[in-house]
């Protein structure tokens, strides 16, 4: 908390996942706290149990008059909203908010069938939770609070959760979005995590994104906001936080978390980053690494040399599909040749990047997924995922589909079929022979990105234990990976072209027989894995947590996190009904 401020007995608890340190709780704590009340993170990542009992225990101990439970995304917000429900049942008889990306668009639901949760705050939350703690704090009316939902009449206390609520709804005046350099840093209370041995830190240099794809929960929060949809710090003001870290808690790799980190223009992005270099070379940090996001169309040598001269280790690359049908289904505003062309100048200057495939998408074609397999397999020495496009609150991709009643599913696990029956069938069974290849934090295509990310910080950082021979092994064994996903594809995608579509006796055994098959790859990869691991940190020659060499998260694996299906369960050929197939 900040010093010589009169905390005066108001406390919030902010609750949130935080397998990184979560910047919407950091941004939020550091918020409250200079308006003169007290915050306390809590960790929870959405396990029932033991974890879930030891937080309510937490938050009951630190007597807050507040409790703010952040639900960014839908794949955990039961999860996350139970534990109010939670809270309430274990006597807490303050006041519950909830905000994010889900809050904001899903209000009404939560709100119906949440009677523990008292309040959303909607998009934005630094200055409603700041409103929201002072009316509370003095006894002021909630009811016109910007940004800020709550039922009506605003009640100071609500029923244990179980029986749902349909009170009217009170909802606050839109709010203005922030001007971001008038934010204070995020409270980066604890020790960083650390990969390798090199203390590490989340960043921010904007918020939203200039792009408006179909299917992105990013593009739709920041359209529906009262401001512009994509906002950019100064360079100055990004800088001076980075100096902060650097000097304080020695981080030497920021991992920008901007959705976006380019204007749609090359001559200001030049600019800006020449910019920031200059500024960075004047407060001497010149020993650090970044990691970062963008869109093929973003990609240009002079720019994205200037990211490396500072320190730039690592793109993630938003290629999302190359069939022609899901560029425009997806409404990507890019073409196959952008893609190509990225990856291509990353190629020619030798940067690091990953990359996600949405190979299934509502219009996806066997001609698409297999055009999507041929890019994929040009690329085999880049890391990469793929799986479906998902639907989330408020996209456009979600009104489509309503709007043509193909949404199925609640706002807690919206689901669809792909209009074509054979792609919807090669889908459920990819789903299912890779669900452990794809979807598991450590499976074997995220370990992939995770050994090569390793790899970058090795060569950055212990320059003097690099050679070209390790350099090789890491991109062979992704070569490997990529390789043998597009051969398992392929196979399954020559099955669901072929097989007649009322043969369940088939379809079931070749879907078994693909995920074993897959299953004893994985298993000679996973070693493979483990061992250049175990090198690399020989490598280092530093103490590392037993089994890894990350403490504390997985900056690698951030993209990859949200892949599984909104449906909250493994889709498989026997978990979910078949599709509407043809006899």
């Amino acid at each position: 908390m900040p010093s010589g401020q009169d905390m005066n007995g108001f406390k919030v608890a902010l609750v949130g996942s935080e397998h990184e340190e979560n910047l919407s709780l950091r941004y939020l704590a550091a918020s409250v706290e200079k308006a003169g009340f007290e915050a306390e993170i809590f960790a929870y990542d959405g396990v029932a149990g033991t974890a879930r009992n030891a937080v309510v225990e937490a938050i009951l101990k630190s007597k807050a008059q507040v409790v703010g439970i952040s639900v960014p995304f839908q794949h955990r917000a039961q999860a996350l909203l139970t534990l109010a429900n939670d809270i309430r049942a274990a006597g807490y008889d303050g006041h519950v908010t909830s905000g994010g990306h889900f809050a904001t668009f899903e209000y009404e639901s939560i709100l119906r069938d949440h009677p523990s949760v008292s309040s959303i705050v909607r998009h934005e939350g630094e200055d409603t939770l700041v409103e929201l703690c002072q009316a509370l704090q003095s006894g002021g009316s909630l009811a016109e609070i910007a940004g800020l939902v709550t039922r009506a009449p605003v009640q100071k206390s609500l029923p244990i959760a179980g029986r749902s609520s349909n009170q009217p709804l009170h909802v606050g005046p839109e709010r203005p979005l922030p001007k971001l350099n008038s934010l204070p840093f995020p409270d980066r209370r604890g020790t960083p995590m650390q990969v390798l041995g090199v203390r590490t830190a989340p960043i921010l240099g904007s918020r939203g994104c200039y792009a408006d794809c179909s299917f992105c929960c990013i593009y739709a929060y920041a359209d529906a906001a009262k401001g512009p949809r994509y906002r950019m710090r100064t360079v100055e003001n990004i800088v001076e936080e980075m100096k902060s870290e650097y000097h304080r808690r020695h981080v030497r790799l920021f991992v920008f978390h901007d959705d976006n980190f380019f204007l749609p223009y090359a001559p200001k992005n030049i600019e800006r980053y020449e910019q920031m270099a200059k500024l960075l070379r004047e407060e001497g940090l010149t020993d650090i690494a970044l990691v970062i996001k963008c869109r093929p169309n973003d990609v240009d040598p002079h720019l994205f040399r200037v990211l490396q001269n500072m320190g730039m280790i690592r793109a993630y690359i938003g290629i999302e599909t190359n069939s022609d049908e899901g560029i425009v289904s997806l409404n990507r505003r890019i073409t196959s040749e952008d893609n190509r062309r990225a990856l291509q100048v990353f190629d020619e200057i030798g940067l690091y990047s990953s990359f996600n495939m949405l190979i299934f998408d509502p219009e996806a074609t066997l001609h698409g997924v297999e055009s999507n397999l041929n890019f994929m397999a040009d690329h085999t020495h880049i890391p990469w995922n793929f799986c479906r496009a998902e639907v989330y609150a408020g996209t456009p991709l979600k009104a489509t589909l309503e709007s043509q009643k193909r949404l199925a599913g609640d706002y807690l696990a919206w689901n669809y079929q792909m209009r074509d029956e054979r792609v919807e069938l090669l889908f459920r069974i990819a789903t299912t022979a890779f669900f452990g290849r794809n979807f598991k934090v450590d499976g074997v295509a995220n370990l992939n990105m995770g050994i090569r990310f390793d790899a970058e910080v090795l060569k950055r950082f212990y320059p003097h234990t690099w050679t070209q021979d390790l350099g090789r092994r890491l991109v062979a064994m992704s070569r490997e990976v990529g390789g043998t996903s597009i051969q398992f594809m392929r196979e399954a995608l020559a099955f669901a072209r072929s097989v007649p579509l009322s043969d369940r006796r088939a379809i079931h055994t070749f879907t078994l027989d693909l995920t074993r098959r897959i299953t004893k790859v994985d298993f000679a990869l996973l070693g493979e894995v483990k061992s250049l691991r175990a090198e690399l940190e020989r490598r280092v020659n530093l103490p590392m947590p037993a089994g890894s060499s990350i403490t504390g998260a997985l900056p690698w694996a951030a993209e990859t996190a949200r892949l599984g299906t909104s449906v909250g369960l493994p889709i498989s050929t026997e978990q979910l009904p078949m599709p509407a197939l043809a006899t």
